[in-house]
């Protein structure tokens, strides 16, 4: 019987401080190649309306298996993406919700009450 998929409680992201990401897997992650398959990924989902659990075969070779999964395990835990019907995945919009819930609570920290409703 196939084990449960387990999530990460935190994923760590590396915010640049001296420039402004261009893209937000620049943040996400630290390497050229799993930004690319992560860009892949996506563009996937957004012609295809959703990705199956195994067309991950079709778009990569077998060597890049073992990277597919860290990097849909990291885009599912931050909430790029979510589980649809039948184990597919579908495009989320759960990271931005939380950005937003971190800025709020930003300005309420600076007193700008007025500013967040």
């Amino acid at each position: 019987m196939p084990r449960k998929r387990r999530l990460p409680d935190v994923v760590t992201i590396k915010m640049p401080v001296l420039t402004q990401p261009r893209d937000v897997f620049e943040v996400v992650f630290e390497s050229e190649e799993a930004r690319k398959m992560a860009e892949e990924i996506v563009e996937y989902i957004k012609k295809n309306g959703r990705m199956g659990w195994d067309e991950y075969k079709e778009l990569f070779p077998p060597e890049k298996h073992y990277l597919y999964f860290r990097v849909i395990k990291r885009l599912e835990a931050l909430g790029f993406i979510s589980r649809g019907a039948y184990h597919t995945y579908i495009l989320s919009k759960k990271f931005s919700d939380r950005m937003e819930y971190l800025g709020k609570l930003w300005l309420f920290k600076m007193g700008k009450v007025e500013e967040i409703w």
